[in-house]
């Protein structure tokens, strides 16, 4: 089973962003399920990036969990992602400051159409 996460690097500021590979993990239950890794870029002064992500779940961790039939059976399953992004940006061509942003999403699917029936992200920003 494979997981597809649309990772937008959104700069909202005057200077460009250039940042390293991202990480993207996939919980159920707390629990790791899949990681993937996206590709180091540049997010341009007030504009966003975007690349898709493609997040292996293993089988065997997701199939080996108890509560997996249940949570179906009740017609929704409830996963958290986690994404890591690190970069560094240069303000008016002298400063270089690093900058670690941390963005965590709770979300809950149904079963019978594959849609998202909510979702909460939470961000951090570690300069």
């Amino acid at each position: 089973m494979t997981v597809v996460a649309d990772v937008s690097v959104k700069n909202p500021n005057a200077a460009s962003v250039r940042f390293g590979a991202s990480t993207t993990a996939l919980y159920y239950r707390a629990r790791e399920m899949g990681v993937a890794r996206g590709p180091p870029g540049t997010a341009r002064a007030h504009r966003t990036f975007r690349l898709n992500v493609t997040v292996d779940v293993m089988a065997d961790r997701i199939f080996g969990d108890a509560n997996l039939f249940d949570d179906l059976a009740g017609g929704s399953i409830a996963v958290s992602t986690s994404t890591t992004v690190g970069g560094r940006v240069r303000v008016l061509g002298l400063f270089k400051r690093h900058v670690d942003v941390t963005m965590n999403c709770s979300i809950t699917m149904a079963v019978a159409n594959q849609s998202i029936v909510d979702q909460n992200c939470a961000q951090k920003v570690r300069l």
